[in-house]
């Protein structure tokens, strides 16, 4: 039977069976795979020219004509000062001449369509329009899923044995990692409503997993006590919590 995360001098330690173990790994590599999924879904092809897609701005000629005002034939061009422009602004135009005005479109990215992927990378502005939205998510989610695919693999990591030892430091990447898992798991059973949570609750013994649907409410209920049990243990050592320097204390917590 798994034993709570307890607080000792090295890090925050779990003891847990080894089929619990293997299904934790399991869950997290299949939150690696949905976000590795989604960058490769969102990836430009390899040397895709975005100005040739369907619907694209044209490419700007404006810029191809000589932008000095008036009619202005090559031998003008080049007559300089003798066409009625100083030295000072025969320079500018010289300067400005190969310089194109950039219609590129503003990234956009279209949230994804599987609710898990979008429980993982969810909108940072959800009261925003689908145009605004779609250019926040341009520039963020990319380092969003980045984050979240370094969390994912430190568990990994630290999910190599039954006794899992999680370092102060390493907590909570590990803790996001755990909550990542959840998120997957909610958005699989339709969790949006605390009615929908409470039914998820209810399904605590492992007897009682005879479908698919159980069986993932137990391990999202499992999931989510390892979880509270590791955020329980980190909060004791705000300053208001107890004395973790007391004599004893590493012992009474590696004793559990």
């Amino acid at each position: 039977m798994a034993e709570r995360f307890r607080w000792t001098r090295r890090g925050y330690t779990a003891q847990l069976e080894k089929p619990e173990v293997r299904l934790l790994r399991g869950l997290v590599k299949d939150v690696i795979t949905l976000l590795e999924g989604r960058r490769a879904d969102v990836a430009e092809p390899p040397g895709a020219d975005p100005a040739g897609e369907e619907g694209a701005p044209a490419p700007d000629r404006a810029a191809d004509v000589d932008p000095r005002p008036g009619p202005v034939g090559d031998a003008e061009a080049d007559a300089g000062p003798a066409a009625g422009l100083d030295e000072a602004d025969a320079a500018f135009w010289d300067l400005v001449s190969g310089l194109h005005l950039s219609r590129d479109r503003e990234p956009h990215r279209a949230a994804p369509a599987d609710p898990a992927v979008a429980r993982l990378l969810p909108d940072a502005m959800p009261q925003a329009d689908a145009a605004e939205r779609g250019a926040h998510r341009a520039l963020t989610e990319d380092a969003l899923s980045e984050g979240k695919l370094a969390d994912a693999r430190l568990a990994l990591e630290l999910l190599r044995s039954t006794r899992v030892e999680v370092p102060h430091d390493q907590a909570p990447g590990f803790g996001r990692a755990l909550n990542d898992v959840r998120l997957v798991l909610a958005a699989r059973l339709g969790v949006e409503t605390d009615e929908d949570a409470a039914r998820v609750h209810a399904v605590d013994d492992w007897r009682s997993a005879e479908d698919v649907e159980s069986t993932m409410a137990l391990l999202y209920n499992f999931t989510t006590w390892l979880l509270e049990t590791l955020m329980t243990e980190m909060l004791s050592e705000l300053p208001d919590g107890p004395d973790r320097s007391a004599p004893g204390a590493d012992e009474a917590g590696d004793a559990g």
